[in-house]
């Protein structure tokens, strides 16, 4: 579509003077009177992409791609959003998002498109689960909980399935049981639909594990529309032929540094963008590194911080308002290695699900190659929130504490020790996604995905599947490329 075509009039009314967006969606935010002249010095693209993860560098190379030039403009020193990379024990691991799952069809066309192998998450032998009082060792994706509590989980998953198939995605407040839905919390639908403390307990620990936040603080069509999103609730929590089957040989963020390395000069890093102005002809956005004029701007930070720029004119209410309700996940990760997988000869999987202890769940994240053992596992939701002021020590010989609880005295005694506390990040302040609480989505739930004059919003909040994960990133960027070509 032509720029015209989405240019709003120039005349000097009271409303366009104040400037206000021209209803809820601000499709034509913005009055040719309301121009603010571009500094002389600013740098000319035909789109600037706010942030560089796999959303931003995704949009970038659709952009490019389609004849477009482009800018990225991403705040940290490295590129990856979301994903980071570490070494713990001399051996690269990822101190972000990590896993793919079989469905991820994007992120894995995109590791194979630059070479990047995966190999499967280890689960042989026996997981165990300590939950409600009842401690079991078990094999398979399916918690091994007290026996009369067993039927009731099932049956419990079951309505869990049928509410996700129900929820058109990315949209869910279209839904006619959003409202129903909208107006309780994961909590209080677990009060009323599982009987039980062990499956509420499991099902507790299920949403701070996927979300990162506590059962009482997201609503219920959020976490329903968040497993739709995965093609269910199964594919969601579970490993083989789940969310968590795989991971990369060298770790996941190499992918968004090839990306980067591709785009070349585009990227610019260390640029935090504080405002970005749209007039008339196009938008200009201002970081302390200088500022740059493009037709139209993509922002892929996650809601909660796409706030925290200052936007000339401001967001329509619609948005401000749901930027306000969409706080980021609480989440610190860490990795344990050791000098052999001692779990294993236990036979063990290392994985341990446990509402006893402060850490959990973990993982062995054990290197394919060599006999050298590792864990990974998180603080989670309320957990994280009680941990992330504390000293590291102090969080490392917790992690340890709960470890050997399960495992024995030999997690005690490991070789190395690496955390990242994404909560505390001051460019992230969060993961693994943006949740909403109850009454969020079916008020302001549009605004996430409706442009505002110029602006374009992507990140895997947005994404029409997997939401919360580098995948749904990828299909986000995709999508707004698409979305921004077509005005051209």
């Amino acid at each position: 579509m032509d720029d015209q075509d989405r240019t709003p009039g120039a005349g000097p009314t009271r409303r366009k003077a104040l400037g206000f967006g021209a209803g809820v969606a601000g499709m034509a935010a913005v009055s040719a009177g309301a121009a603010k002249a571009a500094p002389a010095s600013a740098a000319k693209v035909d789109v600037v992409v706010v942030g560089a993860g796999f959303a931003g560098l995704t949009a970038a190379r659709g952009l490019r791609a389609a004849g477009h030039s482009v800018a990225v403009l991403e705040a940290d020193d490295r590129v990856g959003g979301r994903t980071k990379p570490g070494k713990i024990a001399g051996e690269v691991v990822d101190l972000g998002g990590q896993w793919v799952g079989p469905s991820q069809t994007r992120l894995l066309a995109l590791a194979k498109e630059y070479g990047v192998a995966t190999y499967q998450q280890f689960t042989t032998g026996r997981n165990i689960a300590d939950l409600a009082g009842h401690r079991a060792e078990y094999e398979g994706e399916v918690p091994a909980l007290d026996p009369a509590a067993m039927a009731e989980f099932g049956e419990v998953v079951g309505k869990l399935e049928a509410l996700a198939a129900s929820l058109p995605v990315p949209r869910p407040w279209q839904s006619p049981a959003a409202a129903a839905l909208d107006e309780q919390t994961i909590e209080t639908w677990i009060q009323a639909n599982a009987a039980t403390a062990a499956v509420r307990s499991a099902l507790r620990m299920i949403v701070r594990a996927v979300l990162s936040a506590e059962a009482s603080q997201v609503s219920m069509l959020c976490f329903a529309a968040y497993a739709a999103a995965a093609g269910g609730f199964s594919p969601l929590i579970s490993t083989r032929g789940g969310a968590q089957d795989s991971l990369f040989e060298g770790g996941v963020w190499q992918l968004a540094a090839k990306m980067s390395a591709d785009l070349g000069p585009a990227v610019t890093l260390g640029a935090p963008v504080t405002a970005i102005a749209q007039d008339a002809a196009g938008v200009t956005v201002q970081t302390p590194r200088g500022a740059w004029r493009a037709r139209y701007v993509v922002v892929t930070a996650p809601p909660p911080l796409a706030a925290r720029i200052v936007y000339d004119p401001p967001m329509p209410a619609a948005r401000d308002g749901l930027t306000q309700r969409l706080p980021m996940g609480c989440v610190i990760k860490a990795h344990i290695a050791y000098a052999r997988p001692f779990w294993r000869e236990q036979g063990l999987t290392g994985l341990v699900l446990s509402d006893a202890t402060e850490f959990g769940p973990w993982f062995d994240h054990s290197p394919p190659l060599g006999s050298a053992g590792a864990l990974v596992g998180f603080f989670d939701g309320g957990p994280a929130q009680r941990w992330a002021d504390r000293p590291a020590e102090e969080r490392r010989a917790q992690v340890l504490k709960d470890v050997a609880r399960y495992l024995g005295e030999a997690a005690l005694h490991p070789t190395d020790y690496l955390e990242e506390v994404w909560t505390r990040a001051p460019l992230h302040r969060g993961g693994y996604v943006a949740s909403a609480g109850p009454g969020v989505l079916t008020a302001f739930g549009p605004a996430l995905l409706d442009p505002v004059g110029r602006i374009h919003w992507a990140g895997t909040e947005t994404a029409e599947a997997w939401v919360g994960y580098i995948d749904g990133a990828i299909r986000s960027g995709e999508r707004v490329a698409k979305e921004v070509s077509a005005r051209f």
